[in-house]
Order: C-alpha cells, then structure tokens, then sequence
C-alpha cells in the first residue's frame, strides 16, 4: 500500500529527538513515487524535517488523528466535468468545482479561436514540461542543439590540429642540431 509505505518513510525520516516543548507543524509532503500527497508532522516552519513519531505525536497533542496522513488529498479518480446531469448525486458539486478550478488555473489559449485569449501562463506550461512515462512526473526534457554539436566539433578538431602541430614542431627541433660554439 502506498500509503502505508508514505506513512513509515515519514516515521523514519524523523532525525532528532523532538523532546516535550517542541513547536510543530503541519505540512504537505509528496508520496513516494509522486502519485499522492499527504500531510504530515514536521519539527521545522519550511516542513522539511518530519517530527518523529508522526501520526501518533500529532494524536496525543491535539487528541484526533492527522487528517490525510494515511489517504492522499487529492484523489486519484477524475471528476465529470459534462454538462449531461448525471453527477453521481452531488447536486452539480463537480461542474461547479470545474467551474472554479477553470476560472483560476493558469492558462494558454493562444492557439483556441477566441477573441480574448489568456496567454497569462504561457512560459510556466511550457517551462515544465511533465512527462508521465512510468508514473513519475519528470520536468526536464532533452533537446539536441545544432549549434552546439557544430562548435563542438569545430573546437575537437583545432584541438586536434594544434596538438598535431605541437608535434610537429618538437620533433623537428629535436632533429636539428644547433652548434653555437663554433661561432666563436
């Protein structure tokens, strides 16, 4: 259970001893491989060092359990977002929540046939670029550069021939022979 797994790498993260006056804090983390994020207890205001014991130091101080410790806050099922009614008895709670959720997201509209398009978060999509191959959000992405790989081989090659060329002369100045004495 990923859960489970999160819940005992959080536990085990703990490095120091929190001791009885500690201030703490709650945090969100992200799970193991990505895929959910849960809350946990952190010694630190950044909520970068996990307190230890966790769930269970969090229960005996505020005397309830650590919401969203075991299940991850955002669920992994999609939402409908169709206008055709059937929202699964929620009274139209999910086309409300995409309605919201559109109105604030960033957006790129500038390829859409609109008149008015936000190209507000353009460069922040483009920026990122999440790849979900296997499950694990990765935000690089590798691109070949055609001016580089020239000036890399144009830098190997004078490299190449100026060592030839050192070569060539040290072997020619170890032939030759000067003879200064004799000008005398």
């Amino acid at each position: 259970d990923d859960a489970a797994a999160d819940d005992a790498a959080a536990d085990d993260a703990a490095a120091d001893d929190d001791g009885g006056d500690s201030d703490y804090y709650v945090g969100p983390y992200c799970g193991s491989q990505g895929g959910s994020i849960h809350l946990g207890l952190f010694t630190d205001d950044t909520c970068t060092t996990f307190a230890s014991g966790g769930k269970n130091t969090f229960y005996s101080n505020a005397g309830f359990d650590l919401p969203y410790s075991s299940d991850s806050i955002i669920p992994a099922e999609c939402m409908t977002c169709d206008d055709s009614g059937n929202y699964n008895n929620d009274d139209g709670n999910s086309q409300q929540f995409c309605q919201n959720v559109y109105s604030v997201a960033g957006k790129c509209e500038t390829k859409m046939s609109i008149d008015y398009p936000n190209e507000s978060a353009c460069t922040y999509i483009e920026g990122i670029k999440i790849i979900r191959d296997d499950g694990v959000i990765r935000t690089h992405s590798v691109r070949k550069s055609k001016a580089a790989a020239v000036a890399i081989g144009l830098f190997t090659t004078i490299a190449v021939l100026l060592g030839a060329y050192v070569y060539y002369l040290r072997t020619k100045l170890g032939r030759a022979k000067i003879n200064l004495s004799s000008q005398g």
